[in-house]
């Protein structure tokens, strides 16, 4: 009669064992390990046969050798026989950092002076690190075979360390008993719950439609079930989502049965998903809409720069020829008021083809019409066409083009285009008597070439490095004043230079401290080439 009495009441603390979602050890009063849960297993990615019998510091390569740890067996629990939401921080190995609530009791054997020290163990860092409660893990409990009083205490232990709701029924559904837990969640007392109908616990809040299918229909066919959801609205509480993990278990005389139901609240971190994937499809029509404005702005300058350019090009080529004096004779003022026309409008040009371009680029159509070419005398040759430029401002110019450059496959226009507008703006910004320079090299690691563009001219303050690529920005110098500008030039020449596969970056000290511009073009770019010339489109 003794043995069937401990069996049923084994069986009865090892279903709550199983029930329970949340790892669980049990160690000896020499803190080497009785038993875990097989979820301590799973979560902390450790096998049986490297824990059982183990000191509980040793576990894992050491990796439990923990002072927090140490603190709470060999400090605190000698001297307290429970101990509840002990935090512990630690970096695994295997599972990374984790921050894990304890709760621990100290229990002494019927006979003997021996103990045994239960550790159930929540992780929590999921929830610290998004605000909301902790997914726990679903666990369930290895068996210990202990004499008859030492199951009942050990199955009371156990439903009073685990952090999660528990509720225990018999076969006509009244509650038999419930973890402390339960209470503190769902707001209710003792004395109106044990006892009771399920459905009739906090006035009949528990009459859940959802709930009763899951008791009378599922339950009957099947002994387990987990990962149960409950949506309810509690008169005390408010509306919650639960996750119930159910177990039917036999007792040992007789046909009747005991349902163990363990409760998980859901609800903060479903309304933080929901949040989530709300905002996230707002992200993306929001992008999607960006997309679509960002298109329609390059379409329409690009067909506004075309239509420009036909009546502008009229002008220019008239102005040329009025300049020119090919149909007679200008006196001082006319030729000097067609010189100003004609200026106007080359400069008109250039600003209308520099949006063209961006605009190209910007919506996917600006073509690389590829070559092979060298870069040597591309360099030289843009240097030639400045130094009229840097003379008459009375600047040095300093060229340290390596001799082993070799040739390249690149837009040789849109190569040009780019280094004519580094060398342009490292003239215009650099006052008199003051240096500029350009350095080119091979980088072999990566087949590349690799140019720098420097000066000494007014320099870049902090604030503006961030503005330099946007679109018509123009640095507030004395010299920006003077000198024309579209602020084109420096965000047209960096997207061409990533069309081609490259990369282009500026950096300044500061006012009046200089500016370097460096940038490198892959030696090969975009497809390469075969038999002459291959038009490659940016998409």
């Amino acid at each position: 009669m003794v043995w069937k009495k401990t069996k049923k009441n084994l069986e009865y603390a090892e279903s709550i064992i199983d029930t329970v979602r949340e790892p669980l050890i049990a160690l000896d009063q020499n803190l080497r390990v009785v038993s875990v849960s097989r979820s301590f297993y799973d979560v902390f990615k450790v096998m049986p046969e490297e824990t059982l019998g183990q000191l509980i510091y040793d576990l894992g390569n050491k990796q439990w050798n923990i002072p927090k740890l140490r603190e709470l067996l060999e400090t605190i629990l000698p001297q307290k026989t429970t101990f509840d939401d002990y935090e512990v921080e630690h970096d695994f190995a295997t599972i990374g950092r984790r921050i894990m609530l304890l709760n621990a009791r100290q229990i002494q054997r019927v006979l003997g002076k021996e103990r045994i020290i239960l550790l159930a163990i929540e992780d929590i860092t999921a929830r610290r690190e998004i605000e909301n409660g902790l997914e726990k893990a679903r666990k369930e409990l290895a068996a210990i075979k202990i004499s008859e009083d030492e199951a009942r205490e050990y199955s009371e232990s156990v439903i009073n360390t685990i952090r999660e709701p528990l509720i225990v029924l018999d076969q006509d559904l009244r509650v038999v008993s419930v973890s402390r837990s339960f209470y503190e969640v769902f707001k209710v007392n003792p004395e109106e719950t044990v006892g009771q109908l399920i459905y009739d616990l906090g006035n009949k809040q528990w009459n859940i439609p959802k709930l009763r299918e899951l008791l009378e229909t599922i339950l009957p066919k099947r002994t387990t079930f987990e990962d149960y959801e409950v949506e309810h609205d509690f008169a005390a509480i408010g509306r919650r989502i639960m996750l119930l993990n159910a177990r039917q278990i036999k007792r040992v005389w007789g046909k009747d049965r005991i349902i163990l139901l363990a409760i998980e609240d859901i609800t903060e971190r479903r309304e933080t998903e929901n949040g989530l994937e709300k905002a996230h499809e707002e992200l993306t029509a929001l992008a999607a809409e960006l997309k679509r404005v960002a298109r329609v702005k390059s379409e329409f300058l690009a067909n506004m720069s075309h239509e420009l350019r036909t009546p502008l090009n009229s002008i220019i080529g008239f102005s040329e020829v009025l300049y020119d004096e090919t149909f007679g004779v200008l006196n001082e003022k006319q030729k000097k008021y067609v010189n100003n026309v004609l200026t106007s409008g080359k400069h008109l040009l250039l600003l209308i083809n520099q949006i063209l371009d961006m605009a190209k680029v910007e919506s996917g159509k600006m073509n690389l019409v590829l070559s092979s070419f060298s870069i040597k005398g591309l360099l030289n040759d843009i240097s030639m066409l400045v130094a009229d430029i840097v003379g008459k401002k009375k600047l040095e110019m300093i060229l340290e083009i390596a001799e082993d450059l070799p040739h390249i496959v690149a837009d040789e226009l849109k190569v040009k285009e780019i280094i004519y507008n580094l060398l342009s703006n490292a003239v215009k910004f650099t006052p008199e008597g003051g240096k500029i320079g350009m350095r080119a090299s091979t980088r072999k690691a990566d087949s590349k070439i690799e140019i720098k563009v420097w000066d000494t001219g007014v320099g870049l303050a902090p604030e503006n490095m961030g503005k330099i690529f946007e679109g018509f920005f123009r640095v507030d110098t004395p010299y920006s004043r003077v000198t024309e500008g579209t602020g084109l030039g420096l965000p047209l020449s960096k997207k061409l230079v990533e069309l081609h596969g490259g990369n282009l970056s500026v950096e300044s000290e500061g006012l009046n401290k200089g500016t370097t511009v460096l940038f490198t073009l892959p030696i090969v770019s975009g497809k390469g080439v075969r038999d002459g010339k291959e038009s490659v489109g940016c998409r």
